[in-house]
């Protein structure tokens, strides 16, 4: 049989029914048939599945021990991770395994073991049994009424005496059944016992809480088995690393499978946060369900070809999240808590529908699109650019623009490495792990003279690539200080997009951020404080007003960021009083009520500090 080239394993998991019982089922991990597959774990890493580092250092050793432990965050992941210790371990063995694989005959009287099936047990099982208790042995498909399970016929897995076998052990467990466990196979060539550990999973995935048990305590009791039993013991989990490579390789894994295509700009990340919404636990079983529901009415006898619209379906599936308070959508926010900025706004509401429009001929096959969702946003310190372009990017994963809406901003001096081949890789993770991304001061990426390094002209160039390559289906934001009132000489973001054609020529639109006036500073301060739950008499409100018509003359003015610095102080003067005041006992006014004097002294503060640039100078967005 031709051999199939796959990179990542995904557990093939079946159940299947014995004959001549009450439903009785058996549930065990298939191992692939070697002639079937070619892996490497080594390569496998390299792909992606950091992961399993920890079961490559456990076959790193010449000799294993016959129980092993892993902890992990889910199932999915725990049954991949024992098929690569199967595999290896099926390899290394002298005596040759026990085989029963005529699956017609399966029933009580001839029970079945193979090297290429490892039988699943769960705790509850495991209980039910040890401590005959009918009522904890629902999950095996008998009813039992009155009658002890022992009395019963026992359980097909306690006939499983020569193979390897798969304990799974949960939070739930009713007391630490895996020590007595253990010894029902002391006989059995290999024991993996899979320990689930929930503080690190969404949901308790065997779904059957009956337990009482800490996490605390059952991390002493996988402790305290691992002590007891002497075993070889590994951690598979992504822990703090990115998981994503790791999928989208199972994606483009069962795309090669099926010999499926895709087009220009299809976006993998969507399909893999998608697939992780509906069953976060099993993701890659998820991925390989979505792509045969999307080719299921297709033609096989030709070559297929899919796109982003083949996928579409995947929304009907996705389960929201239940919410007491209903989130608010990005059109609701970039109105709502941006004062002015109208032109701004119809910007962005121009280049949502661009995307939309476009997305709507390819999924017609009208055509591809020449967009680049690539921007540049121009203007002094604190006038809402990285706010708007949050805002802009929520505003897009709201309409199924952007696979996801992970954000990050960055100064451009970032993407520089730290040696000669680092810029790129740098660029190209940047790209990997977000969705909206904002390089702030974009020109510092070159020398003032519009020049680059060695190391410049490296992230320039992965970033050409990365634009080309993620044109739709990620929002690119160059920001920095400039626009048509900076004059030429302090105009660096001109320099930088002259200096590089390349990034210039993907470039689809420019904003242009205006500084604030007086009257939009005592806006925004108003709404930053009524936000914030405070309350001041309409007078403070002019004195803000007073303040800002000089504030806003100086060539230091720092915009919105200057709203929040005068609340914040005024809130410093507030809270002295208040504290001061010999109070015991605070009533709801003490603790909301900003004075005139509160605010005058918060006046007072600011403009001595103006002059020492007390003043934070890191560029953000300011929020109300």
């Amino acid at each position: 049989m031709q051999q199939i080239e796959r990179i990542l394993v995904k557990p093939d998991i079946k159940t299947v029914y014995l004959k001549n019982t009450q439903s009785e089922k058996i549930t065990y991990l298939a191992l692939p048939p070697y002639e079937e597959y070619n892996y490497s774990l080594e390569k496998d890493i390299k792909e992606g599945g950091v992961q399993f580092d920890g079961i490559k250092k456990l076959l790193d050793k010449s000799k294993l021990s016959r129980v092993i432990t892993l902890t992990t965050d889910t199932l999915e992941m725990g049954l991949m991770a024992i098929v690569y210790l199967a595999m290896e371990l099926n390899n290394r063995r002298t005596e040759p395994p026990f085989d029963m694989e005529d699956m017609s005959m399966i029933n009580r009287e001839k029970y079945y073991e193979s090297s290429m099936r490892i039988p699943i047990i769960y705790d509850k099982e495991l209980s039910a049994y040890l401590n005959d208790d009918p009522s904890l042995y629902e999950c095996n498909g008998f009813l039992l009424e009155e009658q002890s399970v022992k009395n019963r016929n026992k359980p097909y897995w306690t006939e499983c005496t020569r193979e390897s076998v798969c304990l799974i052990m949960t939070e739930s467990m009713a007391n630490d059944i895996c020590f007595e466990a253990v010894n029902l196979f002391e006989e059995n060539y290999q024991v993996y016992v899979l320990f689930l550990d929930s503080d690190k999973t969404e949901t308790n995935l065997l779904e059957l809480p009956f337990g009482t048990y800490s996490t605390e305590q059952f991390h002493a009791i996988r402790n305290n088995f691992i002590l007891s039993f002497a075993t070889d013991e590994a951690l598979v989990s992504f822990e703090d690393k990115n998981a994503k490579p790791y999928y989208r390789n199972i994606l483009r894994q069962n795309l090669k499978q099926h010999e499926i295509k895709v087009k220009r700009g299809f976006s993998y990340e969507r399909i893999v946060n998608l697939a992780a919404a509906i069953k976060k636990n099993e993701i890659c079983q998820m991925i390989a369900k979505i792509i045969n529901y999307a080719i299921k009415d297709m033609e096989r006898n030709v070559p297929l070809t899919l796109s982003n619209g083949d996928f579409l379906f995947i929304d009907h599936f996705v389960k929201q999240k239940e919410s007491s308070a209903k989130t608010e959508s990005g059109r609701t926010l970039l109105e709502k808590n941006l004062v002015g900025l109208d032109e701004i706004k119809q910007q962005v509401y121009d280049v949502v529908n661009v995307m939309k429009y476009n997305q709507i001929r390819r999924q017609m096959n009208i055509g591809e699109s020449q967009f680049h969702n690539v921007h540049v946003m121009l203007g002094a310190p604190g006038t809402a650019k990285t706010t708007v372009a949050r805002y802009m990017g929520m505003i897009m994963f709201d309409e199924k623009l952007l696979p996801d809406n992970r954000f990050i901003c960055i100064n451009g001096a970032e993407l520089k490495g730290m040696y000669v081949g680092h810029s790129a890789p740098k660029t190209k993770s940047l790209f990997e792990s977000y969705d909206v991304i904002i390089i702030d001061e974009a020109y510092s990426i070159v020398s003032t003279d519009g020049k680059t390094d060695s190391f410049g002209n490296e992230a320039i160039a992965q970033l050409i690539i990365e634009l080309e390559k993620h044109s739709t289906d990620k929002l690119v934001i160059f920001a920095g200080y400039g626009g048509k009132d900076v004059s030429e000489k302090d105009n660096r973001m001109l320099a930088f997009l002259d200096a590089n054609p390349g990034i210039k020529s993907r470039i689809t639109s420019t904003f242009y951020f205006k500084s604030y006036t007086a009257e939009d500073m005592t806006c925004i301060f108003r709404r930053i404080a009524e936000n914030s739950h405070y309350r001041l008499d309409e007078a403070c409100f002019k004195l803000v007003t007073e303040f800002f018509q000089t504030r806003v003359k100086e060539r230091d003015f720092g915009n919105g960021r200057e709203a929040r610095s005068l609340l914040e102080t005024t809130v410093l003067f507030a809270a002295r009083r208040t504290m001061a005041s010999g109070k015991t006992d605070f009533s709801k006014k003490d603790m909301t009520v900003l004075t005139m004097e509160d605010l005058l002294q918060a006046v007072e503060k600011m403009k001595k500090g103006f002059g020492s640039r007390a003043i934070s100078k890191k560029r953000m967005g300011f929020y109300m």
